[in-house]
């Protein structure tokens, strides 16, 4: 039997390949609330990579320009986090397929973290489950950030209803090997009309992980209200 590929490595062959973990993975619809979510198709071990998210890497300026131009459906998906001393952003607000725009948020007991990985000079944003986790069981993470609109504009019977589990959006991440919170969680506070609007469709954002087998340098997020400015560069991947 060949030696198990540790998580790290693991991590970084999906993140160059631009794939995801379509046998062990499965995206679902859930309810109007949280739209659509991510589901282990298979179990997955404690420690072990999950998912990537993926999008645009952009610098602080450019995610300032966009989130003046985007609907708040689409800020949601902006996660942004700290690398190098400067402030960056992984815009996933196109739907482009992808599997880990689409895990949303639990504060409560989230299954996955978010840890930054450099591959090639360049940080990507990968999730590591906490624990092990069950086949058919949603995955999730915690987007950091109390302000989520899904978390402090629902009424306690839809709250207790959809329990542990809520939607997302998108938070920054503060650390340069530490882990990261989730996409833009200080997303301005949208009305729940309009969270319910993207509902069906967007679910939401970022988590931290633990991943053990390697050192894995996650970044330590916390979201921070981004004023709207003009920007160039973009850094492309």
């Amino acid at each position: 039997m060949p030696p198990r590929v540790s998580p790290l490595k693991d991590a970084i062959q999906h993140v160059v390949s631009k794939t995801d973990k379509t046998y062990k993975l499965e995206v679902k619809y859930i309810n109007a609330v949280k739209g659509r979510g991510l589901f282990a198709a298979s179990s997955i071990c404690k420690g072990e990579f999950v998912v990537e998210y993926r999008g645009d890497l952009i610098n602080d300026a450019e995610s300032q320009r966009r989130r003046s131009l985007y609907h708040p459906s689409c800020v949601a998906f902006m996660f942004a986090f700290k690398w190098r001393g400067k402030m960056w952003c992984i815009d996933a607000s196109r739907d482009d397929g992808s599997f880990g725009r689409l895990v949303n948020d639990d504060h409560r007991h989230p299954n996955c973290k978010m840890k930054r990985i450099d591959v090639n000079g360049i940080p990507h944003l990968c999730l590591f489950a906490l624990n092990d986790i069950k086949e058919g069981q949603e995955i999730t993470y915690d987007y950091g950030g109390e302000d989520c609109p899904w978390r402090t504009q629902m009424t306690t019977s839809t709250a207790n209803a959809r329990s542990a589990d809520e939607p997302h959006p998108s938070p920054q991440s503060d650390a340069e090997e530490d882990d990261l919170p989730g996409p833009s969680s200080t997303l301005q506070k949208t009305t729940t009309s309009t969270a319910n609007a993207r509902s069906a469709d967007e679910p939401h954002p970022s988590p931290q992980s633990d991943a053990e087998e390697d050192d894995l340098p996650g970044p330590s997020s916390t979201l921070q209200k981004m004023t709207t400015s003009t920007a160039n560069a973009r850094f492309s991947r």
